[in-house]
């Protein structure tokens, strides 16, 4: 008896020995983790909003996620301030989301995954302005017209866009001038190009134009606005092409502009030559369009844009510009990648444009580019001497002869202005040469222009018509009261 029990208690300590490393795996039947070979569980979902990541949205947006789950996805969805607005069950994931369902201002955008076993998870929030109806300021002034006309008068508005369903409203309030038109315009700076809005004069205020009731931006227009591509022009009877102008500037669009001439060049170059350079710097695609125009340098053979302050020169261009092959006067660069650190240097004016010449390959006309727009200084009978008077009109108006031209002396600056200021035409003695501060009505005007209405032969008689620039130098020395300057 207690040698079987003995043989007994052997046999079993071995079964026990046998059995337990079996049960301790969870292999036999309803073991602690619940049997079938360890059972693990499937990863959590996740999910990251990957578009958009902030700053200001409009119209219609896209929007993407990423997202996984180790049960499988079942859908993401995607939320603006908490409310679902679309599900998308196929990867890549997005929508489209029609802006114009909510209201301009502040909104949060999130995505949401929800995999097979209906375990969700949610990404981090991204907040976008919806800005579907911008109301941008305008300020109108001559600092970007070119031709330049010289002019003294301004204006300042609001212009309110509504992107959607591009309907225009607003207006512009002018001051020394009186307007024939005004429109806003399709060109970027330092181009021109064709009216798109009318504006009308108010009723109420001879100064005050508003764009005309029903005016609509179509799509293409929409997004030229928001590229920097339009521009507010007003007219007046002595500038029917425009006599104040400027460019509707939207949010993350920078423009900087510069007259440019001989004197600014380092170190200085006498010249006639004159120009105008425009920058537009578009800060969402970080890119750069520039347009220079210029008279009197069509032999130029390069125009670059640099970096360094006025009076310095760079080593090396910042900026290759190319020659308008259709219009010599013209230069050019489109949408040309640019660094913060370039547009930190033209928020800083360190940004300037040179144009090379043969007979001046170190430059022969030069602007230091600016986001602050100023009227270029008033045209003085000096300068119109050493530009017009006696390069092109002393040689035959003497001042030695008893008859024209002879008999008119336009030899010297106090000479000119004894003769022509105030003065009554020899042929047309009811108009005078120069009327003060009304050039439509002043001969000298009408004789380099070549209208109609002139006796005799357009001047200079024999010579090349005066460019537009100089016969605006002009206009714009009478219309400020032709002073003996």
């Amino acid at each position: 008896m207690q040698r079987r029990t003995s043989i007994d208690w052997r046999y079993s300590s071995l079964a026990v020995m046998l059995i337990a490393p079996w049960i301790l795996s969870g292999c036999g039947g309803g073991g602690g983790n619940g049997g079938g070979g360890g059972d693990s569980q499937p990863a959590a979902p996740t999910v990251s909003l990957t578009a958009p990541s902030g700053g200001s949205v409009n119209r219609t947006v896209q929007l993407t996620a990423n997202a996984t789950a180790g049960s499988g996805v079942n859908r993401v969805e995607f939320l603006v301030d908490g409310n679902v607005i679309a599900t998308d069950t196929t990867a890549p994931y997005s929508t489209d989301w029609d802006t114009s369902t909510v209201a301009d201002g502040a909104h949060s955008v999130t995505a949401r995954v929800v995999d097979a076993a209906n375990v969700s998870a949610t990404s981090a929030a991204a907040t976008v302005n919806v800005l579907n109806s911008p109301t941008i300021n305008v300020a109108v002034s001559s600092a970007e017209v070119f031709p330049s006309t010289n002019s003294t008068a301004t204006g300042t508005g609001q212009l309110t866009f509504n992107l959607v369903t591009g309907v225009v409203t607003g207006g512009v309030t002018l001051s020394g001038i009186t307007a024939t038109l005004a429109h806003i315009h399709h060109g970027i700076a330092g181009t021109n190009g064709p009216v798109i809005v009318d504006f009308l004069a108010s009723a109420a205020d001879p100064n005050r134009w508003e764009v005309e009731t029903g005016d609509v931006l179509n799509a293409d227009q929409v997004n030229a606005l928001l590229a920097g591509q339009l521009y507010v022009n007003v007219h007046s009877a002595a500038h029917p092409g425009g006599e104040i102008r400027g460019q509707i500037k939207p949010q993350g669009v920078v423009v900087g502009i510069a007259g440019l001439s001989g004197a600014n060049v380092a170190p200085p170059q006498t010249n006639t030559a004159t120009g105008f350079a425009a920058m537009t710097i578009n800060e969402s695609s970080n890119t750069a369009t520039v347009h220079v125009q210029t008279t009197g340098v069509d032999d130029a053979t390069e125009a670059h844009v640099h970096n360094a302050p006025a009076g310095e020169n760079a080593a090396a261009p910042l900026l290759t510009l190319m020659k308008d092959p259709a219009v010599a006067s013209h230069w050019l660069l489109e949408q040309q990648s640019i660094t913060q650190a370039e547009r930190d240097a033209l928020a800083a004016d360190r940004l300037y444009v040179d144009v090379h010449t043969p007979a001046s390959p170190g430059g022969a006309l030069r602007g230091q580019l600016s986001t602050e727009a100023e009227a270029p200084a008033a045209v003085t009978l000096t300068q119109l001497q050493t530009t017009i008077f006696t390069p092109s009109c002393a040689g035959c108006h003497t001042g030695g002869g008893s008859s024209l031209p002879a008999s008119m002396n336009l030899s010297n600056a106090a000479a000119t202005h004894a003769a022509i200021v105030g003065v009554a035409s020899t042929e047309q003695p009811s108009l005078q040469r120069v009327t003060p501060g009304n050039p439509d009505a002043s001969y000298l005007v009408r004789k380099i222009e070549g209208g109609p209405s002139i006796t005799g032969a357009r001047m200079p008689l024999g010579g090349a018509p005066l460019d537009a620039a100089l016969i605006a130098d002009v206009r714009a020395w009478i219309t400020a009261g032709a002073a003996n300057n």
